[in-house]
């Protein structure tokens, strides 16, 4: 089986080759539009509304060197001098990496689910990655090539979804993600019975969702997290049961915004192995400060607490340009007939001449 593995990705590898292409998959982008994109698009589109603990997609930068490490022992040729810009995690043990120059594959046989048919291909030699719903699984195909199947079950039906989204932006050239993109997004991704709570708190006319984090997937991890483009709002899970604890934070009210490590103990041992869980859940504390009032959030993700952070400052900087324009100085004018009646006075009292009178009344009239 060990041979047929090899044997069938020496075809796959020979069959992407073989397709006639249009030219480098990243023909038209720089590396620096490519690594800023997948940043922002990861942070914007595929992080929000997500499960962190189920989401089977990494990308670029959060793709880590515990991942690197991993790719050495599943690629023998993998090159540590690449940028990995995204890693799917598939059902079995199945994984593809694309990096800034080359795809790593690592596809289930057929007749073995067990055995791995592993290989690479230069991004030179494919011109579009996509993603094909079949109804019953989806299709991972480098141009017309299907390089895998994958099962729909609900998590991998929105990574592959928002995995297509970026192939068809970097295939366009098309690196502009709008607020509204994101507010629609995430509503598709939290449903309209969640949205709808949420809009209770929105006050604006153009306000908008920006971010949105669930946290730790647990009965305990009660806190949910929204952002907008105008407040920060905290809501409770049991709210869509029958209670509601809200807490609502504008950005022009909020003094700072952080992330801590969340151990919370004076106890040195009990200290050291939340130290341990935190670095193993990669979970730390949103602290958020106001003049009247504080909140401290310890059920989120680390990278979704940074991402609160990120979207905080942003807000208040825009917060601080809109109270921050220019006011105009309207000067009165001052009517024409009482300003002759003071220049009189001012030539009566022989503070002017009656040339300079005379001129002055010219220009006040307008002669």
């Amino acid at each position: 089986m060990e041979a047929k593995a090899q044997t069938k990705a020496n075809e796959i590898v020979s069959s992407i080759i073989a397709y006639e292409n249009d030219g480098s998959f990243f023909k038209n982008t720089t590396k620096e539009e490519l690594f800023a994109f997948t940043k922002e698009f990861y942070d914007k589109i595929l992080l929000p509304a997500s499960s962190v603990n189920h989401s089977k997609i990494q990308m670029f930068p959060y793709i880590n060197e515990k991942h690197i490490a991993k790719f050495l022992k599943t690629w023998n040729t993998y090159n540590t001098s690449e940028t990995a810009i995204i890693y799917l995690k598939a059902e079995g043990k199945q994984e593809i990496v694309i990096t800034d120059s080359t795809l790593y594959f690592s596809i289930a046989l057929e007749e073995d689910a067990k055995y791995l048919a592993k290989g690479s291909v230069s991004c030179d030699e494919i011109s579009r990655f996509s993603i094909n719903n079949t109804g019953t699984a989806f299709e991972f195909k480098c141009d017309e090539y299907v390089l895998g199947l994958f099962s729909a079950d609900k998590t991998t039906t929105e990574d592959f979804i928002t995995l297509n989204n970026f192939f068809t932006s970097i295939a366009n050239h098309d690196f502009v993600i709008t607020d509204e993109e994101v507010d629609k997004l995430i509503r598709q991704k939290i449903g309209e019975k969640v949205y709808a709570e949420v809009k209770k708190y929105m006050v604006y006319d153009d306000e908008i969702l920006v971010y949105f984090a669930w946290g730790l997937d647990s009965l305990s991890a009660k806190d949910y997290i929204v952002c907008t483009n105008k407040q920060i709002i905290r809501m409770d899970r049991e709210m869509f049961g029958a209670t509601a604890n809200i807490k609502q934070f504008y950005y022009e009210d909020i003094i700072s915004a952080s992330t801590e490590q969340n151990a919370t103990s004076n106890d040195l041992t009990v200290a050291l192995l939340e130290t341990a869980i935190t670095a193993a859940t990669k979970t730390c504390d949103l602290v958020i400060s106001t003049a009247g009032a504080g909140l401290r959030i310890n059920t989120l993700f680390k990278v979704e607490a940074e991402r609160v952070v990120a979207v905080y400052h942003h807000y208040r900087k825009e917060a601080k340009k809109a109270t921050a324009q220019p006011q105009v100085v309207v000067q009165q004018q001052n009517d024409p007939m009482e300003q002759l009646e003071k220049l009189a006075k001012l030539k009566d009292s022989g503070i002017i001449t009656q040339e300079e009178f005379d001129a002055k009344k010219k220009e006040l009239l307008g002669l």
